[in-house]
């Protein structure tokens, strides 16, 4: 399998580059924040740097030659905390060239400084040579990626020709199997495709390698999802400072099947930008738009609909009920446990069971013998009896009417997790197996004392539950 690796990705920079009102320290902040991550493996190996364009304002020599300073220092500092120098993929935009141009155009400041021969396309992770397109503005290049398979990058020009929507189709039916990132500075904008967003996944049509396609040009930054292929456009030119060099990582676990999309702007901390209230705010990054999780291709450890926990495990219950129903399944070793549900539309002072395990407990306690339970306070929790006693894992508190997948696991990844996220407050029992007695569950109710009690006022569309063997025996 492939081993977990990251990607940064550089959003437009043209308004710290312009001509004499330059300010490449809030992007030198940014290169210096993502290699302390690395080093302290907040986040996993990098193994590409993407910029998705409008590296300058205007495409001048200058403005061109200080960028490509500014950001080989970065590279470097990432290299010293990392495995190597990190290879660049670098996307022209708008600004970097004529506008009304094709890549047809010729040279330009722009392509001496980071088209073909530019010493930042290289790197410890770059297979072989990369390639460029006509007029050498497009590029294309394999990410050597650990365990697993080469990952392609193509970077399209601005405004291709048609000689280069010919070049790319051919990149892309040269490597059919290949997992694929596009970079286009153009492809969506306010939660809809471009016109040039359009003509790239139509290009893509035949080409269901490609999972993912990054551009900028457009702000905020946005996110769509069509034809099962995600869609960003990274930009931040609408916040203070310029963007003040906000960033994304891309942080591929392919062993959970997902990419964790983590929106960063070190300069927050910077003290001109403490002293602003509106860049206070908006440089947090916290819109839904700028921090999520999509799930990975097949080739790259994604697993469809199955929870990463439940890897290797015997599917023993999958039921959608309409109401409260009863059901027989043991979990007499390795389990885990999924919920889909919708919370109550309003919170109410008193607790609710959405799964529970029926049977006298072991201290004699009224309470079931294990229950996924939503509190009075709205926080979620899980409770069971093991062998030393009440085990208990507890979330934070979550709006009402909000959508959430619960997932319970014991064993060496023990551990409650609600929309991928792990739960903080968790005690060292949730590993161990649950206690003997009756294997009676039941869905959207609880039990006191022996009768039905505490009714889920939501709706729960999804219960499932697998089992296995123990790591010492397999």
């Amino acid at each position: 399998m492939t081993e977990p690796f990251s990607l940064l990705v550089i959003a437009d920079t043209q308004y710290l580059f312009d001509g004499s009102r330059q300010n490449p320290g809030l992007l030198s902040a940014t290169f210096e924040e993502v290699a302390s991550l690395q080093r302290t493996g907040a986040i996993a190996p990098l193994a590409h740097i993407i910029h998705v364009g409008d590296v300058t304002e205007h495409g001048w020599a200058g403005e061109c030659s200080t960028a490509l300073d500014a950001v080989g220092r970065g590279v470097q500092v990432l290299g010293d905390f990392g495995a190597g120098v990190p290879g660049m993929t670098i996307a022209t935009g708008n600004h970097d060239v004529e506008h009304d141009s094709l890549d047809d155009r010729g040279p330009t400041p722009f392509l001496e400084t980071f088209g073909p021969g530019c010493e930042l396309l290289g790197g410890t992770n770059v297979r072989g040579d990369v390639q460029h397109g006509p007029g050498g503005y497009s590029s294309w290049r394999e990410v050597g990626l650990p365990g697993g398979p080469d990952l392609g990058v193509l970077a399209l020009d601005w405004r291709p020709s048609d000689n280069g929507w010919r070049w790319a189709q051919e990149m892309l039916e040269g490597h059919p199997d290949q997992p694929t990132v596009l970079v286009s500075h153009d492809v969506a904008a306010r939660a809809a495709l471009t016109s040039q967003g359009q003509r790239i996944s139509e290009l893509l049509a035949r080409h269901d390698q490609v999972f993912l396609v990054l551009g900028g040009h457009e702000w905020p930054s946005t996110r769509v999802v069509t034809g099962g292929r995600e869609y960003h456009a990274v930009n931040h030119q609408e916040l203070p400072f310029g963007g003040a060099g906000a960033a994304r990582i891309y942080d591929v676990d392919p062993r959970a099947g997902l990419c964790q999309v983590i929106s960063l702007c070190p300069a927050l901390r910077h003290p001109a930008v403490l002293r602003s209230v509106t860049a206070r705010r908006q440089l947090a990054l916290a819109r839904p738009e700028d921090q999520f999780s999509f799930p990975l291709p097949a080739a790259l450890g994604g697993r469809g609909d199955i929870p990463w926990q439940a890897d290797g495990m015997e599917l023993l219950v999958d039921e959608a009920p309409q109401r409260v129903a009863e059901f027989d399944a043991a979990l007499v070793d390795r389990y885990v446990i999924e919920l889909q549900c919708r919370l109550p539309e309003v919170q109410v002072d008193q607790w609710q069971v959405l799964l529970a395990r029926l049977g006298p407990s072991p201290d004699e306690s009224p309470e079931p013998l294990a229950a996924v339970s939503l509190s009075s306070e709205n926080f979620l929790g899980w409770m069971a009896f093991v062998a030393q006693g009440e085990t208990w894992a507890t979330s934070h508190e979550y709006p009402p009417g909000s959508r959430v997948t619960i997932v319970v696991c014991n064993g060496e990844d023990a551990g409650v997790w609600v929309d991928g996220d792990p739960v903080g407050r968790v005690d060292a029992q949730l590993a161990e197996p649950l206690s003997e007695g009756a294997w009676r569950w039941r869905i959207g109710a609880g039990e006191y004392e022996g009768r039905c009690s505490d009714a889920f006022g939501g709706l729960i569309q999804r219960v499932r539950l697998w089992g296995g063997r123990s790591a010492d025996e397999r």
